[in-house]
């Protein structure tokens, strides 16, 4: 083969597994259109490339620039990795040629089948274990999901309160997360920690929690224990979003006037800052074993005269919009 012709040939080369590689780097579809986009592709490399055929076959998908059967001469390679095969690479022409090295095809063909054939290989198998760990992760997300609905189950059992009350803050906090333009996994996290915010209150004596007078200064003390329990019930299990430390956090304040660490300000997660403005509106809303309910009135004049002080002031107007502008109901 004359000079220039192989260095032309090279050069046709190296640029299909350059846009091999760019479809696969720029590709945020599924193997199926990376594979198509590979296969037509194929063919521009090869020498006699008006009269090549490209074929990939993965199990019982086919993807091809032309039917294969109708070729003279054919080669082949696996695609595999770590000694599993996952399909074939198949090249043909059309056209009878002169013989070369392989049949018609020059060597440098062969090495260019084969490199394309090992990469497809090393693309599938990261796939295949990829999605078998997003398997594993969308199982493990349900048990951990479900995990906290017995939890929450468990509190309305010992406190019917408890619970109804854990049902609306978690509402609210999911309504002012969207309102605030929170991404749908954090929506995700914010939800579920809030639904479980008050589970600490299971380590409380019951006669506390249904007590119909006021509370003592030292019964008092043993109710806000509960943020503290709910942290250590939690903290031991590996959950995706940071369900313990915003149950812990729920009753921190923007001034480090809350409990049970004095946190303030940035220190605070802001599903946390929702969290804690969701359950004052709920909690004055509602009617209590020791008081009747406050209103929705006198739980927004609180949350507005203390934002920016006991409250975030983002997350105290996304909550003044919805119930202002969005027509949002307690469900108290």
């Amino acid at each position: 083969m004359p000079l220039e012709l192989a260095l032309t040939e090279r050069r046709k080369q190296l640029h299909c597994l350059q846009q091999i590689e760019q479809i696969i780097g720029a590709s945020q579809g599924s193997i199926d259109d990376i594979l198509q986009q590979t296969v037509d592709t194929i063919p521009h490399a090869w020498l006699h490339a008006a009269h090549t055929v490209a074929r990939i076959s993965r199990g019982s998908k086919v993807y091809q620039t032309g039917n294969l059967d109708h070729c003279r001469s054919v080669q082949s390679s696996p695609i595999k990795a770590n000694d599993t095969i996952y399909g074939r690479v198949d090249v043909g022409y059309t056209e009878t040629f002169a013989e070369a090295i392989e049949g018609p095809f020059l060597t440098e063909e062969r090495l260019l089948l084969d490199t394309i054939a090992s990469r497809l290989g090393s693309l599938i198998a990261k796939a295949i274990a990829e999605e078998g760990l997003n398997r594993t992760l969308d199982e493990n997300e349900k048990l951990y999901k479900q995990l906290l609905t017995v939890l929450g189950g468990m509190a309305e059992m010992r406190d019917p309160y408890t619970a109804g009350h854990q049902q609306r803050v978690d509402q609210l906090a999911l309504a002012i997360g969207v309102e605030l333009g929170l991404p749908v996994r954090q929506l995700e996290g914010l939800q579920l920690a809030a639904s479980v915010h008050d589970i600490g209150k299971i380590m409380i004596p019951a006669e506390l929690l249904c007590k119909p007078t006021t509370l003592t200064r030292h019964e008092y003390d043993l109710i806000k224990d509960h943020a503290e329990a709910g942290y250590n019930i939690l903290k031991d299990v590996d959950f995706p979003w940071p369900i313990a430390r915003i149950v812990h956090e729920h009753h921190e304040r923007m001034d480090g006037s809350g409990y049970p660490n004095g946190l303030r300000g940035d220190e605070l997660l802001l599903e946390s800052r929702i969290v804690a403005v969701a359950d004052v509106v709920q909690s004055m809303c509602a009617h209590r074993p020791c008081r009747a309910g406050l209103g929705c009135d006198a739980a927004l004049a609180e949350i507005s005269k203390n934002r920016g002080k006991l409250y975030d002031a983002d997350v105290v107007d996304a909550c003044l919009r919805l119930f202002n502008e969005k027509r949002y109901v307690c469900g108290c």
